[in-house]
């Protein structure tokens, strides 16, 4: 990360009240002196993305902010679904005063404040850029589209993501919760499918204007990259994705076939998600895409940062992983191909990185257990 954008990212901070006081001075002086560079000797460089942080994520994504700084990755970029809000989460009760009450409406009055202090604040005070993709769960009431907006607008006019929004013209439009940006050649595209009502009209036509021009003679773009909640119908997760409501199914076929033209041109796609709450590779090679198309799309699951961990369904790929926490690393190599490798934590991880007042015995059980019946760990 250059100073200059160093010195924009911590001051997003600063709006969105994550950081403040001494603790901002801190972030201010360390964006302002530091000279990161997340590219390799041989060109490569590196991002960490994952999903899910409801649950146990005040444990869980500390330790990945930490891995992420330390592995030198450019940003991490995070699918959705940041607190529980249908009831309390069991990390945020861990670390409430004892015998406090909490009603469900006192939860849902500081839960999103709690994902901003024990969770962003955790990747703020190291430095990392963080970009947001909107969860299912950030559609609980009595949030809207327009209360998420509102609430994390620092996160959604990020430097880069303001750049990009000016060199397409679009910087006098309200923020959403889609948008792109671009790094060193990769279009990163954060789409929204966290409401039944999408992919809408207005989502479509702005997506296909960005991959027009993704696809234009004198682009620079080489590899494209979209994250989104749930992922596209008919993959190996298709018992909880787009697959569950018309339009979902629908719209996410198109979708799919935009992206695969984008890669029959010549570009290099990969589609994430997260959503279900495992690690699961190779998600689109499945006999409806395979019957459909000359080579399907590399793409991913990774609902990996804390949420309540699902088992994997039957129709998951070699190398799929569930009870385990981490985020998945993308290495970008200077052809524009990106490998995918999952960063499993340990429980280990988990104790070095947590917050002075969450307690050791509730970090262990959510390492532990937090999972379907029958999928606790066993180390």
């Amino acid at each position: 990360m250059r100073k200059a954008e160093a010195g924009r990212y911590a001051e997003a901070m600063l709006r969105s009240g994550i950081v403040s006081g001494v603790f901002a001075g801190v972030v201010l002086w360390g964006a302002a002196s530091a000279q990161v560079s997340a590219q390799n000797n041989d060109g490569t460089w590196t991002f960490a993305v994952s999903g899910d942080s409801r649950n146990c994520g005040d444990f869980v994504m500390p330790a990945i902010a930490e891995k992420v700084k330390a592995e030198g990755d450019a940003f991490y970029w995070h699918l959705g679904d940041f607190r529980w809000m249908s009831q309390p989460d069991q990390d945020l009760l861990a670390m409430m005063p004892g015998g406090i009450p909490l009603s469900k409406h006192d939860y849902q009055e500081r839960a999103w404040d709690d994902f901003l202090t024990h969770q962003m604040a955790s990747f703020a005070k190291l430095n990392v850029p963080v970009f947001l993709g909107r969860g299912n769960h950030e559609t609980v009431p009595n949030m809207t589209r327009e209360g998420y907006i509102a609430k994390f607008s620092s996160f959604l006019d990020m430097p880069k993501i303001a750049e990009q929004r000016k060199a397409e013209g679009s910087d006098g439009a309200p923020l959403g919760p889609w948008y792109d940006w671009v790094e060193r050649g990769v279009d990163f595209i954060t789409m929204d499918n966290s409401t039944h009502d999408e992919f809408s009209e207005a989502q479509l036509h702005w997506l296909r204007a960005v991959l027009d021009r993704d696809l234009a003679p004198n682009s620079e773009v080489h590899t494209i990259v979209m994250g989104a909640h749930e992922a596209l119908p008919h993959s190996t997760g298709s018992e909880h994705a787009m697959d569950d409501w018309e339009q979902g199914v629908r719209s996410g076929e198109l979708v799919y076939t935009w992206f695969y033209d984008a890669q029959a041109a010549g570009k290099h796609v990969y589609l994430i998600a997260s959503h279900s709450h495992y690690f699961s590779p190779d998600i689109y090679d499945t006999s409806y895409w395979k019957q459909r198309t000359k080579n399907v799309v590399p793409g991913l699951i990774v609902g990996t940062s804390g949420a309540h961990r699902y088992q994997l369904p039957k129709t998951a790929k070699k190398g799929a992983k569930t009870m385990v926490y981490g985020f998945a690393q993308g290495t970008v190599h200077p052809d524009g191909s990106i490998d995918f490798a999952f960063h499993e934590l340990s429980e280990d991880d988990l104790m070095k990185a947590k917050w002075p007042n969450a307690p050791a015995e509730a970090v262990h059980e959510c390492f532990v257990h937090n999972g379907d019946a029958g999928g606790d760990r066993k180390d």
